[in-house]
């Protein structure tokens, strides 16, 4: 079967266990809580406490709503990774599919079944009651949502084909840059998030920043742990986002604006560079300093890239500006170290 065939079949099966059985499940928990709705008290019970007892009330509707706008955030990750892929194929004339690919849809999957299952629970627990302070715990409709959830989510990933094409798949190993017998080259770039998630991880910061401001004015100790995590949010944001990249004659180093962690490929030690357009979320599930099986990405955002393939198999793929002269540097570099390496050691017999 073809890599097109492949990514077809792949793509249509994540889009059935993504969203179209998670949508006829929640069209049809809407439905029935709709048909419910006359019967439920008024005001509703949206909140149980430790006891197990309503502590929080509202609109009958509130749950119904709440539920169903989940659901729909829900339904909306795994499609975000299909409109990025469709949004790169135009520039490739491919696409490239990973675990990311099929774990995101089944775990909307279960994750929608897991929400309704609770919506459900929540309304019918409450059903035909004259004061929702009277009805019962629904600890035990929270725990098989959970179940419910966990199970379809396994199926849905099971269901869906193990397929695997990654960005270099089929590309062409980079061309080496031309150089004279005695010239060296060097290449200097960065690795750095696009301005949409520069501008999101901003955002986050301030936000935790002003929450550890409040807290310190509610609690001490509790704005001391915040100010503890607004530190850790702030500093691995920095380590995993911003690289400084060099490559010349010794091979391949990107290190951390921090100054750690530090990435090193020697030009002996690379089998194969090639050039490529870079999806992170399907790849790698996210965004930043990412791992995924003998592949280790630094991929603060999308577009074109570089892949470097190490001896040992292991993979390396950045995203960066100028990935072009980028990659041809590096395989110049490779060239000559593998010359270097075949020449014979002076003295040596014949």
């Amino acid at each position: 079967m073809t890599h097109t065939a492949q990514l077809g079949r792949a793509k249509r099966a994540a889009r059935t266990v993504g969203l179209i059985v998670p949508g006829i499940v929640l069209v049809a928990s809407v439905a029935v809580q709709l048909i419910w709705l006359p019967r439920m008290p008024d005001p509703a019970a949206t909140h149980w406490g430790p006891s197990g007892l309503p502590d929080g009330f509202g609109a009958p509707w509130s749950n119904l709503v709440l539920f169903a706008v989940l659901g729909l955030v829900t339904l909306f990750l795994p499609q975000l990774q299909l409109l990025q892929q469709r949004g790169m194929a135009p520039a490739t004339g491919a696409g490239t599919w990973a675990s990311a690919n099929r774990w995101l849809p089944a775990f909307a999957l279960g994750l929608v079944v897991s929400l309704q299952t609770n919506a459900l629970g929540v309304a019918l627990t409450q059903l035909d009651a004259a004061d929702a302070r009277e009805t019962g715990s629904t600890l035990g409709w929270l725990i098989g949502g959970w179940v419910a959830g966990a199970v379809a989510g396994i199926v849905g990933y099971l269901l869906q084909p193990r397929v695997r094409i990654d960005p270099e798949t089929g590309a062409p190993t980079a061309q080496a840059l031309p150089l004279g017998e005695a010239e060296r080259a060097a290449w200097v770039g960065e690795i750095r998030p696009s301005r949409g998630v520069a501008w999101g991880l901003a955002v986050v910061n301030v936000l935790i920043a002003a929450m550890t401001a409040w807290m310190f004015t509610v609690e001490p100790l509790a704005g001391w742990i915040s100010l503890g995590v607004f530190a850790l949010v702030a500093v691995s944001t920095g380590m995993c986002m911003w690289f400084s990249v060099r490559i010349g004659p010794a091979g391949f180093e990107a290190r951390s604006r921090f100054g750690w962690p530090v990435f090193r490929v020697p030009a002996a030690d690379v089998a194969d560079v090639v050039t490529a357009r870079i999806e992170p979320l399907g790849e790698f599930g996210g965004w930043g300093l990412r791992f995924a099986g003998g592949r280790t990405g630094i991929v603060p955002r999308g577009g074109e890239g570089i892949v470097i393939t190490r001896r040992s198999g292991r993979v390396l793929v950045v995203t960066v500006d100028g990935a072009e002269d980028a990659a041809a540097v590096l395989a110049e570099a490779t060239a000559k170290a593998a010359e270097q390496a075949a020449e014979p050691i002076e003295g040596d017999s014949q």
